[in-house]
């Protein structure tokens, strides 16, 4: 069963607010904005105890209350929070869940990041962002830039790791690995709806924990799996732990030791008697089996050795023989003034290509003059940025005076020549003695 399926049954949990299916097992969390207030973050439903602390918020939650950057919320047990904002982006954090918020805008573009460590979050955005604005959700071992999709996220941490689950319903999300101090690993890639994703990490590395395939994309059977975030997380993390013990069972090989060849001492040689030849005694025959039973073990393991090796054979030259036959380029990233964007095409075959699209530098506007220079004073001049609204400013240089001579005369008490001057600009004056 796929993600978008699950949502429609009665073990989805889902959920209608203002007219949108939410899932109740979810992912992420909201859009932050303030400043200049044209934007917004309510909380419009609240059930049991969730907690918010933050410089405007200090309590329980309640319905109709504004959520600011720099919140923290935590959801406690067997409760839950529906938030809105914009009348367009909607989040259903589960029971047990905790972020916090960061945001940051202005008119022209907006950023915002939830720091989900713990639970379950749904997050849903109805309208895909402007090209100046961002949206990501980070966790202790990634972060994930989405722009106009459906995700859900969960985080469990186990064994002294943090492990993440990712599930897309719609749209393209980018999942880029950090280890839990926010160091990028350098390792990025682009899940589509009905994409999964399985990450662990901790302070000292981030990686995918691959599928049964060996890729890093997982195609979960919801009609298997718990309801709930993170007992699905749980269920998960359970059968990787018994797929790799069943692998390592297989791949482990009885030896015949020593003691088991020479488990049988040879019988003295009878004397040489007119006779018949006795027939073999007990011992003889428990030899022979033993030999025959260490026979059928070594060719048992010479067989399955042919076929592991046959197999991975066959694999080699499947991808040696694989020729990629990527799609159109998607740009999950938009490039800004000062980052680069991100651009991704798809192999048939599940294969990857990434690019990066360069920063597009910023659009100056005409510079403006901010302070007049002076004869012997500095001026300055600033512009900024049509894109992003950055501003940079530059000193002017002093102007300098623009003398013109006023007077020339004797001085009465010396009998020195001097001339006298007076700048045009500022009528500062001043003398000047001559021969």
């Amino acid at each position: 069963m796929k993600f978008k399926e699950f949502l429609k049954t009665k073990k989805g949990k889902v959920v209608t607010i203002g007219g949108v299916s939410v899932v109740a097992v979810g992912i992420a969390v909201a859009v932050i904005l303030q400043g200049l207030g044209y934007r917004s973050i309510l909380v419009q439903q609240v059930e049991g105890i969730v907690d918010v602390i933050g410089e405007r918020n200090n309590g329980q939650a309640y319905s109709g209350e504004r959520l600011y950057s720099g919140d923290d919320v935590t959801v406690k047990d067997e409760s839950s929070l529906t938030m809105c904002m914009d009348n367009d982006k909607y989040v259903y954090a589960d029971a047990n869940t905790h972020f916090t918020l960061e945001s940051s805008s202005n008119r022209k573009n907006s950023r915002i990041r939830i720091n989900l460590d713990k639970g379950s979050e749904l997050n849903v955005l109805k309208s895909k962002l402007k090209q100046n604005d961002y949206y990501e959700v980070g966790t202790p071992n990634s972060t994930m830039s989405v722009r106009g999709t459906t995700f859900r996220m969960t985080v469990y941490e186990e064994g002294g790791l943090v492990y993440t689950l990712l599930e897309v319903e719609e749209g393209i999300v980018l999942a880029q690995l950090m280890t839990e101090d926010g160091t990028f690993t350098g390792v990025e890639k682009a899940f589509k709806a009905g994409e999964n994703a399985l990450i662990r990490g901790n302070y000292d590395f981030s990686e995918f924990v691959m599928s049964e395939e060996g890729s890093p994309v997982w195609y979960l059977d919801y009609s298997v799996l718990p309801e709930d975030g993170v007992e699905r997380l749980i269920a998960l993390l359970k059968s990787v732990e018994e797929e790799g013990e069943e692998t390592e069972e297989e791949l482990t090989t009885e030896e015949p030791t020593e003691a088991t060849t020479e488990a049988v001492t040879e019988e003295p040689t009878p004397e040489l008697t007119e006779e018949p030849t006795p027939e073999p005694t007990e011992k003889t025959t428990e030899k022979t089996t033993q030999k025959t039973t260490q026979s059928t073990t070594e060719e048992k393991t010479e067989e399955k050795t042919e076929k592991t090796t046959e197999k991975e054979k066959s694999k080699k030259e499947k991808k040696t023989t694989h020729t990629h036959s990527f799609g159109d380029w998607e740009t999950v990233k938009e490039p800004t003034c000062t980052e680069a964007g991100l651009k991704q095409r798809k192999c048939s075959c599940g294969e990857t290509e990434s690019e990066t699209i360069a920063p597009l530098g910023h659009s100056w506007s005409d510079w403006s003059t901010d302070t007049e220079p002076t004869c012997e004073g500095a001026g300055s001049r600033s512009r900024y940025c049509q894109r992003c609204q950055a501003s940079e400013s530059e000193t002017i240089d002093p102007l300098g005076h623009d003398w013109v001579e006023t007077e020339r005369a004797t001085d009465s008490s010396t009998g020195e020549k001097y001339v006298k001057y007076k700048c045009r600009r500022c009528n500062a004056e001043r003398k000047e003695y001559v021969d």
